[in-house]
């Protein structure tokens, strides 16, 4: 067993014994309460004083809990004031004497000794999953440290809920960032599992995890106040109030329970029997509710890695069925943020597209783990090339990026444009370059508008990215499937050796081919989408490169040519954008036939019709 999984055993030990510990005060109450009816002790009103002091000692253990002790000396010492200023009334000395020597209080101290023991070796245990890394890495900062011992015992909990995979926690800005498959991007669960990570955080300050570095400081703060707002009853809220900033907690019982049979004694002593029992149920309703505030805030991140599991199983299995579907279609409509990829979503729920490609994308993925397993390279390149076109309406560019888990989505030509095989030949090997292009028209014998005239005015120097573009207005861009060539010159995907791409990179060719030759016209953000699902799930943060023509579906349609221009470039009607010459050439005079014959029969004798 890991160090992480015992120190989770332990934590969950520690809540049950705490939940046990409020069980023994409701019974210490409930005793107290029949003591004090077969002695026919004369019950007196209490002096509400004296009650504000057993209040405050009560507060001071659970604020104790959640703030490093820090408040605990000073509602003490104002409770032990306040109690000391109240009325004395003398009750039967058997009463004090068998609520102290009773069963059930032995019980109670039991399981306070136990307490203090398991809190001890949470400690232990905190401290060697430091240890433990710095035995890996003996130059780790003190923020590795950190985030060693949040990983880990988020790990411990996936392993539970059935995700094996690697997982690891970054920051990016002021977000923590969650990533499946251990990669050491940002992965694919971000910002949907900010407030797990939040409570995570939470749940180790309350065990006194000390932080060693600087950078999770504020996630920590963040975390302990959630938990103090959750946890604080209303009669401790004033308590609780000033240490809701603080972070780091006291382990123990959340109050001091010999701090606290002193003070029942005295009411008793008092005759106060009545506040006694009262104040027993109070401390034993605030364990309560702290105990059931820790197990909902595991519970959480138990769920979220509960369905990540389901959802990756969904994902991977080509067989789901129908049901599965739509837990896999539920799953994104929650995490994606934009509307417009959402409604689609809604509309279309059994899209066959939509699951093939996500059946494509998990190849391509298996294949790079199978061929790559001692290359640690987190990027990867991908191609995805498919007979293209825009419309109406506008969308913003961010819908092309519908989950944190796709790094960037790169657009080559300009606005109602399309390419040709040596166009796309080079994206797809990313041998193109700006300065490569050349703008031609494509209908010579049609247009009265000589080539020079095509080359669009103010074409950037660099690509389109959408991540940049990010709020932007771009046309729908939409996808249809390429016809399945008869030589077999495509496969289901290509992977490009390193006289193809650029070193060191991965690189893949995937082609829009759909089962029986399937003929649908896609929004090209439900291709984005599919390959998000997949790289949650994934070590890899993927850069898509999309390799269709840009020209207009409706070719009697109107765009708005203005604000295209704006956003990157747009072009006349009728031009094709190919290379230069020089980009086509190799050290040894040749091309990859098989891959330039299979983008010559895609682009130059293209007889798909939109």
């Amino acid at each position: 067993m890991s160090t992480a999984d015992r120190l989770l055993d332990e934590i969950f030990s520690w809540i049950e014994q705490r939940e046990s510990c409020a069980a023994k005060l409701r019974k210490l109450a409930r005793e107290l309460e029949e003591l004090r009816e077969k002695c026919n002790a004369t019950e007196c009103v209490g002096s509400s004083v004296a009650v504000a002091g057993a209040a405050c000692l009560i507060g001071a253990g659970v604020l104790t809990l959640c703030t490093g002790g820090a408040a605990a000396p000073f509602l003490g010492v104002l409770g032990a004031a306040y109690t000391g200023v109240g009325a004395t009334i003398s009750v039967a000395a058997k009463i004090t004497e068998h609520f102290i020597s009773s069963d059930t209080m032995k019980d109670a101290q039991k399981v306070e000794t136990k307490s203090d023991s398991i809190a001890k070796e949470i400690q232990r245990l905190f401290r060697k999953l430091k240890a433990e890394k710095k035995e890996v890495n003996h130059s780790a900062d003190p923020d590795e440290l950190d985030k060693h011992v949040m990983t880990e015992v988020m790990k411990a909990m996936a392993r539970r809920m059935g995700l094996k995979d690697e997982i690891n926690i970054s920051y990016f800005i002021d977000d923590p960032y969650l990533n499946l498959g251990g990669g050491r991007g940002l992965g694919g669960l971000n910002p949907m599992f900010t407030a797990q990570m939040v409570a995570l955080a939470g749940i180790l300050s309350c065990f006194a995890f000390q932080l060693s570095g600087k950078k999770y400081k504020l996630l920590f703060a963040e975390g302990a106040e959630q938990l103090i707002k959750l946890i604080s009853s209303n009669a401790f809220k004033t308590f609780l109030k000033g240490g809701a900033m603080v972070i780091g907690g006291a382990i123990g019982m959340g109050f001091a329970l010999s701090e606290a049979i002193d003070n029942w004694k005295d009411l008793i002593k008092k005759n106060h029997v009545t506040e006694a029992s009262q104040s027993l149920r109070d401390t034993a309703d605030a364990i309560k509710k702290m105990t059931q505030t820790l197990r909902e805030q595991l519970d959480s991140i138990k769920e979220a890695l509960r369905e990540l599991a389901e959802v990756k199983s969904i994902a991977e299995n080509p067989q789901r069925s129908f049901s599965d579907q739509r837990e896999l279609i539920k799953f994104v409509i929650k995490n994606c943020e934009d509307e417009v990829v959402r409604q689609w979503l809604r509309e279309n729920s059994e899209s066959k597209a939509f699951f093939n490609l996500i059946d494509i994308f998990n190849l391509v993925q298996k294949h790079i783990d199978e061929e790559d397993e001692e290359d640690h390279t987190n990027t990867v390149d991908i191609t995805f090339v498919a007979h293209g076109a825009i419309e109406n309406p506008m969308i913003p560019a961010r819908c092309l990026l519908p989950l944190s888990s796709l790094k960037d989505v790169v657009l080559y030509s300009p606005w109602n444009c399309v390419l040709t095989a040596d166009a796309a030949y080079g994206i797809a090997t990313g041998k193109i370059m700006p300065w490569h292009r050349v703008f031609v028209c494509k209908a010579r014998n049609s247009c009265r508008i000589p080539d020079e005239q095509h080359r669009p005015r103010n074409v950037p120097d660099g690509w389109n990215a959408m991540k940049k573009a990010e709020y932007q207005m771009i046309p729908n861009i939409v996808v249809a499937p390429l016809r399945i060539p008869k030589d077999g010159a495509w496969n289901r995907f290509e992977v490009l050796a390193g006289e193809h791409g650029q070193p060191g990179r991965n690189r893949i060719v995937i082609p829009f081919i759909l089962p029986e030759g399937i003929k649908i016209v896609i929004p090209f953000f439900v291709v984005t989408l599919a390959l998000s699902v997949v790289l949650i799930f994934s070590r890899f943060r993927a850069t898509l490169h999309l390799a269709a023509c840009l020209g207009k579906y409706n070719r009697n349609g109107r765009l708005d040519e203005a604000s295209l221009n704006m956003q990157y470039s747009y072009a006349v009607d009728n031009t094709a954008m190919t290379c230069s010459y020089a980009m086509l050439r190799t050290p040894d005079g040749m091309l990859s036939g098989r891959l330039y014959r299979a983008f010559k029969d895609m682009f130059d004798r293209n007889t798909f019709q939109f």
